[in-house]
């Protein structure tokens, strides 16, 4: 789209937001956007009067963001008539600040994951000494840290599982189906633990909950026929395994538990 006097106000208007989201990448992409439109559009009369005065909002809060004001103590204020002088100086600050701000997410990931692995090991020692407390208070509290570390619930799920926990087991098994609804391992942690239980009712409300928030899962729903199947509900089991296999046909599990319903249906 050809830049205009209303465009170049649009972009200042999303750079006024972004910095009221603190969002501070947000803020230079709008900014540099109107200082180039500016000097293609050269606008005039009252439409620039109204620009430059916006130019000077967003420079001020440019110069308050926490990024800018360590690469730029004295602050960034807007000259009139240097825009396109400004725009090469705001994206030499951009560069730098958006590296920074990568080195700094690098570096808290890297912090993250280092709490969660000694939250993790802190749980272990703990589970070791039979103090079930203190190993859930660590373990959740390595949870509380998570955002996308695939293997952290299964890994919990075997700590608490070899300790004979199955019970306890439960909540980390749930997320790891949240999380990951076609893994496989995590379905065979949900029976190991329930056989450890010998409780098939709150497995089939764990997977009935879980299937709220993740919809209909092929292995969900053919795990959750094998539950069904354990409580002698024949026509749900048929019902689970049926939408299994109409979700993906090559599901074994659910072939055998649907052909299971139907020949205990059949004879009753």
């Amino acid at each position: 789209m050809k830049p205009s006097g209303k465009s170049i106000r649009e972009d200042l208007g999303r750079a006024k937001a972004a910095y009221a989201k603190n969002d501070e990448l947000r803020v230079f992409v709008c900014l540099l956007q109107a200082l180039k439109a500016f000097g293609e559009v050269k606008p005039f009369g009252p439409e620039r009067i109204t620009i430059e005065g916006l130019f000077r909002d967003v420079f001020a809060s440019l110069s308050r963001l926490p990024h800018v004001a360590a690469f730029a103590p004295k602050g960034l204020p807007y000259a009139k008539g240097q825009e396109q002088k400004l725009a090469g100086y705001v994206a030499v600050l951009y560069k730098k600040v958006e590296a920074e701000i990568q080195r700094e997410t690098l570096e808290g990931m890297r912090a993250r994951k280092l709490r969660i692995d000694q939250f993790v090991i802190k749980g272990q020692k703990f589970l070791a000494e039979n103090n079930i407390l203190e190993a859930q208070r660590n373990f959740r509290a390595a949870v509380e840290e998570y955002v996308d570390e695939k293997g952290l619930f299964p890994l919990i799920t075997s700590k608490l599982l070899e300790a004979g926990q199955h019970k306890a087991s439960l909540e980390y098994v749930k997320r790891a189906i949240e999380e990951y609804p076609d893994n496989s391992r995590a379905y065979d942690f949900l029976m190991t633990a329930l056989g450890g239980l010998k409780d098939f009712e709150v497995g089939e409300k764990l997977l009935r909950d879980v299937q709220k928030k993740t919809g209909d899962q092929p292995l969900l729903l053919a795990n959750l026929a094998i539950i069904l199947a354990k409580l002698e509900k024949w026509a749900e089991v048929r019902d689970a395994a049926d939408k299994a296999l109409a979700l993906n046909p090559t599901v074994a599990a659910a072939k055998k538990m649907s052909a299971l319903a139907q020949k205990k249906i059949a004879a009753a």
